[in-house]
């Protein structure tokens, strides 16, 4: 996800003040009914001497990035409106999630918050901002749909993704020092259980609580030094002792299957969560241009009509 850091809760904010300011300007002329009468505009700056009325800010504001602003608020309200009527409420995890991506894109909180002030932008405006990103993804995941026939055809299309190499099953006890290891193959010799013994008396943390189990693995899965003895070994055969990269080591196969390509049904719900993510930016784009034409919208200005209207008729942009 690239989320785009703008200062569009600035802008919104004085734009709205404009807004206010111009209501104000045109209720006061209603209620003289002179325009003779009509005070003067106020000046809210000069610039060696040459006034800046509040009139030509109102001007600038709203026929300048008014229209821009105006399509966004607009958007704003949809997506809001479709989170309710469909009873969603991002979570604080998901915000979360969103807040240390942006802040991965940037190197650090820090540098983040740095940025957001310098364009008038609170932490908590950005996450304001951030909730509504979520809201869209959420309409846009349930926008989004795979047949069965998109899931086969990116099965069949991307078969090297799913393809394994030969694979063996086996069973690990590792240890610490060879008196150990020659200590559990007398045992093991005797009869004894390997997973009991692995699950016992192996240190190693990746497969020791499960009795030893590496379940089916390729060749560079594991250290050399463990998977050329493995690789060698029959089904149901326990290997000699030997030197591994953390100890000593006993392996014992169970299984092993040649190279192959695992099967659809294992992997579909891989498949259907990596469509659904490919398509979700497209799905938000449409949904929301879809909002958009569905929408009663009522523009009083003619002006700020006219220039809103072809911003509305084009593919939303990716600023949310």
């Amino acid at each position: 996800m690239h989320i785009i850091i703008r200062a569009e809760h600035r802008r919104l904010r004085l734009l709205a003040w404009g807004v206010a300011i111009s209501l104000s300007l045109s209720l006061g002329a209603i209620s003289c009914g002179d325009d003779n009468t009509r005070p003067a505009p106020q000046v809210i700056a000069t610039v060696n001497g040459q006034p800046i009325t509040e009139d030509e800010l109102v001007e600038q504001l709203k026929y300048g990035p008014g229209p821009r602003l105006l399509v966004e608020m607009i958007d704003e309200r949809l997506i809001l409106a479709e989170g309710r009527r469909r009873h969603i409420r991002p979570t604080y995890q998901q915000v979360e999630l969103k807040l240390s991506t942006a802040v991965s894109q940037v190197g650090s909180l820090a540098i983040l918050e740095k940025q957001l002030h310098k364009r008038g932008i609170s932490l908590e405006e950005f996450k304001d901002r951030l909730r509504l990103e979520a809201m869209l993804d959420e309409i846009a995941a349930q926008e989004t749909s795979v047949s069965e026939a998109d899931i086969k055809q990116h099965y069949q299309d991307n078969q090297e993704q799913f393809s394994y190499g030969e694979q063996v099953r086996g069973r690990m006890i590792l240890v610490e020092s060879r008196a150990n290891a020659e200590a559990i193959a007398e045992a093991l010799q005797a009869g004894g259980d390997f997973a009991g013994l692995a699950e016992a008396l192996s240190i190693d943390p990746g497969t020791a609580d499960r009795g030893g189990d590496m379940g089916y693995f390729e060749r560079g899965d594991y250290a050399p030094e463990i998977t050329d003895i493995a690789f060698k070994l029959p089904p149901g055969e326990t290997s000699d002792i030997f030197r591994a990269p953390d100890g000593y080591c006993i392996l014992k196969v169970e299984d092993r299957r040649p190279a192959g390509v695992k099967p659809l049904a294992q992997v579909q719900q891989e498949i259907t969560s990596r469509l659904k993510q490919q398509r979700q930016s497209q799905t938000r784009q449409e949904w929301l241009q879809a909002a958009r034409q569905r929408a009663r919208l009522a523009i009083t200005d003619p002006r700020l009509r006219r220039a809103v209207q072809p911003l509305l008729e084009v593919a939303p942009p990716g600023y949310l």
